[in-house]
């Protein structure tokens, strides 16, 4: 009996060890990164990877904000609605960078468009190619640039 408790202990901690997090310079870009490239999509309409996209991109935890797709007539778009921030003002929040990887990775996405009560943000392809000084969508044309932009934003 005591032999099965302290196996079923050493079980215990060594699933919890391989569950652990990665530290923030260790495998998160990559993995990012990875996930990313995975569920880029050429529609707005494929809804399930815009939201595993949104997932990835940064917006925030599951359950912080909402999403609706527009995709009756062109520029297609993407509105992230948040209630409330948790961590910080709207002001004080850059969108910039997870708005530029839907662009990027969402192949006919011509706009993200970002709101809470009394505050928006918006960003168009447009506006995120020049940023960026190349096209915006090459994120979603080639693994090795999304993978450098996402090291650059998670370095």
């Amino acid at each position: 009996m005591r032999a099965r408790a302290i196996a079923a202990a050493l079980l215990g901690a060594i699933a919890l060890a391989g569950c652990s997090t990665p530290t923030a310079g260790s495998a998160a870009a990559p993995d990012r990164a990875e996930t990313l490239w995975k569920q880029r999509t050429d529609f707005v309409g494929d809804n399930s990877r815009v939201i595993w996209l949104t997932r990835a991109a940064g917006f925030g935890p599951d359950g912080s904000y909402t999403l609706s797709l527009q995709t009756a007539a062109k520029p297609y778009a993407v509105t992230i609605t948040f209630d409330k921030l948790t961590d910080k003002p709207f002001d004080q929040t850059d969108f910039t960078s997870p708005s530029t990887l839907l662009l990027g990775t969402i192949g006919n996405l011509g706009a993200v468009h970002v709101e809470a009560p009394g505050h928006s943000f918006d960003l168009t392809a447009a506006q995120a190619t020049k940023q960026l000084g190349y096209d915006v969508k090459t994120l979603g044309r080639d693994e090795q640039k999304l993978a450098a932009y996402v090291h650059i934003l998670d370095d």
